[in-house]
């Protein structure tokens, strides 16, 4: 029944739009022109034998096309078609300007990032801030993100850029249609949802400290965080702090990862005081001046039967270097961490069961576990961290 009602609403209020009055007026020109074509050119006064063949006249003269296949005969039929040829002129082309002005909106607010974009398994990245573009370059090295010609997946932009602002990043990216924007203040719900979060395949949250107070953008982080968690419970969300007290805040409303901005930064400082090539380095891990070197694979069955020193050799066999092994993020719950053969643990957990509500309390992160034992087995791993080959050159 809501269902029907939410059905009716709907159309009651497309009914009410310029585009559907004329719709409707057509209909009913349609369906007056029919019946009045078939009682007046009926067979045997006319040349209609079935009620098609005077739709199929209604059609024609409406759109003002004009076949010639049928005329009408009879004195009625004449004023029919003179009433209907005039009233089709004025209505058709009052709905093809109105379908016109429809598709020309619609594409305006998509640039303006103001409709909900129809996508699964995309990118969704939320605020923006000078490093914005370094994320995007990023992703787009790593296969994540698609281009023009296909491959990978589409990018959205959730942030309160200018118009002026958005168009000149879409310049710069230069990935047509594979670039969205939804427009508006990244703690409001309604323009989260826009993104489709749910059916997202990552979601990056940029703090955006540099245009407010640090304790403020953190805040607008959080709130952000708390949002997209309840609407995409499942999806990896990952981002970025600007102070470092408010790290586990941003944990405990559910973000997988948070990077404190700076840190990064001065833990590389402090290594070239070691040594200057350490931040060179760095960058040819990270690819910055060219592809990354660092890879990610996962373990087969047959690779989790091996040892760490077996994989070891395996692996250099291919010209590759394995540096870790690492265990993917898992979801925990109360039935991971109590035990249910207990009197009081299980008190809780019928408790929680009783009352409707989740057990779930977060999930644990990956664990990385970097040049392990040789003899270390791999049961309990997922993937392999590797070094790709170097460019001697």
């Amino acid at each position: 029944m809501q269902t029907l009602l939410t059905m009716f609403g709907s159309f009651s209020g497309w009914c009410r739009t310029p585009f559907g009055k004329l719709t409707l007026l057509i209909l009913v020109m349609l369906t007056g022109s029919t019946v009045g074509f078939w009682f007046f050119e009926r067979y045997p006064n006319g040349e209609i034998h079935d009620f098609f063949g005077a739709l199929w006249w209604a059609v024609v003269t409406l759109t003002t096309v004009g076949y010639g296949d049928m005329v009408p005969g009879t004195v009625g039929g004449k004023i029919m078609g003179v009433f209907v040829m005039v009233c089709g002129i004025g209505l058709v082309s009052a709905l093809t300007g109105n379908l016109a002005s429809m598709l020309v909106e619609q594409k305006a607010k998509k640039r303006k990032g103001l409709l909900k974009v129809n996508l699964t398994n995309h990118v969704i990245i939320i605020g923006w801030n000078d490093f914005g573009m370094e994320l995007i370059t990023a992703l787009r090295d790593n296969g994540v993100l698609g281009s023009k010609d296909g491959g990978g997946s589409d990018l959205v932009l959730v942030n309160a850029l200018t118009q002026d602002e958005r168009e000149t990043l879409a310049l710069q990216l230069g990935m047509g249609d594979r670039l969205h924007f939804v427009w508006g203040a990244i703690t409001q719900e309604s323009v989260l949802h826009k993104s489709q979060p749910d059916q997202a395949r990552i979601i990056y949250m940029l703090s955006e400290h540099r245009k407010q107070n640090p304790k403020e953008a953190d805040q607008q982080t959080l709130y952000c965080a708390l949002a997209i968690r309840e609407m995409a419970p499942q999806v990896p969300l990952y981002g970025e702090v600007a102070l470092p007290e408010n790290r586990k805040h941003l944990l405990r409303a559910g973000v997988n990862e948070i990077l404190i901005h700076g840190q990064l930064t001065s833990m590389v400082l402090g290594l070239m005081g070691n040594n200057p090539s350490m931040w060179t380095f760095i960058q040819e891990l990270l690819g910055m001046h060219g592809n990354p070197l660092l890879g990610v694979e996962n373990l087969s069955t047959e690779d989790k039967s091996l040892t760490w020193g077996q994989l070891m050799t395996l692996f250099r066999s291919k010209g590759l270097l394995p540096l870790a092994i690492c265990q993917i993020s898992k979801n925990i719950s109360l039935n991971d961490i109590l035990d249910d053969t207990l009197a009081l643990d299980k008190f809780i957990l019928e408790l929680f069961e009783s009352s409707g509500q989740e057990t779930g309390i977060g999930n644990s992160g990956p664990r990385v576990v970097a040049n392990p034992p040789d003899s270390i087995f791999l049961t309990d791993y997922d993937a392999v961290l590797f070094l790709k080959p170097g460019d001697c050159k």
